[in-house]
């Protein structure tokens, strides 16, 4: 979350954005773990994390609250 925000003030939207979804995407596949593998995307540890959680749902609200993102099917899941 920190990198994409600092991405996002830096003028990199679309990278910030990349980051955001592939993040997103990993914890609807692999629920809301400590940490995940880097090569498989498995959730690896604890399973139900409070801080992985909040930062989907950050982002999740964001995305939900800006119009380029709305239509974002990750969005549409988690509601």
């Amino acid at each position: 979350m920190l990198l994409a925000v600092g991405l996002r003030r830096s003028g990199h939207l679309e990278l910030a954005e990349d980051i955001e979804t592939r993040f997103m995407a990993t914890c609807a596949a692999a629920g809301m773990a400590e940490n995940f593998d880097a090569m498989t995307g498995a959730g690896l540890r604890d399973r139900s994390m409070t801080w992985t959680a909040s930062v989907y749902l950050s982002m999740v609200s964001e995305r939900a609250h800006t119009p380029s993102l709305a239509g974002d099917t990750l969005c549409e899941h988690a509601e």
